[in-house]
């Protein structure tokens, strides 16, 4: 069985929005998750306050390996897409790539998107705005907006300092209309929206019955836990927005199902899932935003003809249901062999293969 693709997360916003803060959580905050970061100079991440294992690198180049299995490297616009490949080869669970300095979010996007390595997948493009500035940074660079449009996911960060919250939301809303929004105090974000759940339950089951030293890196985790632990009783909680939602049901119609995940309900980032549809055709399926991915699934699985899982802000569990369960194939609907191409031409062969897009 094949490796699945290392998902790529591109993180774009304004200078001091708070990208190299969610970078520094992630890395510090994903418990056993291997994460690989590009950033365009290692001064954005705290390496300082880690215990460093090694360091190398040619060229332009730079790598910096942390002993918690996560990497950074500092890279050159030209040699994104090879250091991607490299590092999605370092059995790594997620890529970060931090826009600023390196391209346009939007370049970025196409880059990650349109790249042809299987060891690497689109994760989502992350913005990171700052809530306390947010109309007075746009008013003097009107093209943010432009990246506000393409964000799958929008952090509105720093929004305890805000003086109008709803103010910001509404503002990103105006220009972000389909993706959710997250409010965070230093950009804290739920690393289940950006790694699945069960690879973090993996790698930590993996290192349950490895007695071993704590390294730094472990104790600064264990310290940041226990000072998320106090914020969290004192000040509230910051992800009360966070869902997921799992709806089982039975055979889908392809094309609804297709419609379904290329418009997602409203407040979700991520979908993934196995769906059957009325062909008999059993998929796995992966959605960030709108990016689709399908893939025939492998082996043969029991429970429920399909599954679909939605995670994001402030989902409306009544209401992804009802989208998912509009999906349902009747008993009666007749058996088009074309419907499935809906979904297929998601899949890596479709884009391989222009032919059978053809519908």
């Amino acid at each position: 069985m094949s490796a699945r693709p290392v998902p790529v997360v591109v993180v774009a916003g304004y200078l001091g929005a708070g990208k190299s803060t969610l970078l520094n959580h992630l890395l510090s905050g994903a418990g056993d998750a291997r994460i690989g970061v590009v950033v365009n100079d290692f001064g954005a991440v705290n390496i300082d306050a880690m215990l460093v294992s090694s360091a190398a690198g040619g060229g332009s180049v730079r790598t910096v390996s942390l002993s918690n299995g996560c990497v950074c490297c500092t890279v050159d616009d030209d040699e994104l897409e090879d250091v991607l490949g490299t590092l999605a080869a370092r059995d790594l669970d997620l890529i970060v790539v931090e826009a600023s300095g390196l391209a346009e979010p939007a370049a970025m996007v196409r880059r990650v998107v349109l790249a042809t390595d299987p060891r690497i997948d689109y994760g989502g493009l992350v913005y990171v705005a700052d809530a306390a500035h947010l109309a007075g940074t746009m008013e003097r660079h009107p093209s943010l907006r432009h990246h506000l449009a393409l964000a799958d996911l929008v952090v509105l960060n720093k929004i305890d300092l805000a003086t109008d919250p709803d103010a910001a939301r509404e503002l990103v809303r105006r220009h972000a209309p389909s993706a959710p929004v997250i409010g965070t105090v230093d950009a804290v974000v739920p690393v289940e929206l950006l790694i699945d759940g069960e690879v973090l339950a993996r790698r930590a089951a993996d290192r349950k019955d490895s007695p071993r030293q704590l390294t730094l890196d472990e104790a600064l985790r264990e310290m940041e836990h226990e000072h998320a632990h106090d914020a969290h009783h004192g000040h509230g909680h910051l992800h009360d927005d966070y869902t997921a939602v799992t709806v089982e049901t039975g055979v889908l119609d392809a094309r609804a199902t297709a419609a379904l995940l290329t418009d997602p309900p409203a407040g979700a980032f991520r979908a993934k899932g196995f769906v059957t549809v009325a062909d008999g055709t059993r998929l796995e399926v992966h959605a960030v935003g709108r990016h689709v991915r399908t893939a025939l699934e492998r082996g043969r699985r029991s429970g429920p003809p399909s599954v679909l899982v939605f995670l994001g802000i402030g989902l409306d569990e009544g209401a992804v249901r009802r989208r998912v369960e509009g999906c349902v194939a009747g008993p009666d609907a007749p058996a088009d062999p074309q419907a499935v191409l809906s979904l297929l031409r998601y899949s890596a062969a479709a884009q391989s293969d222009s032919s059978i897009l053809e519908d």
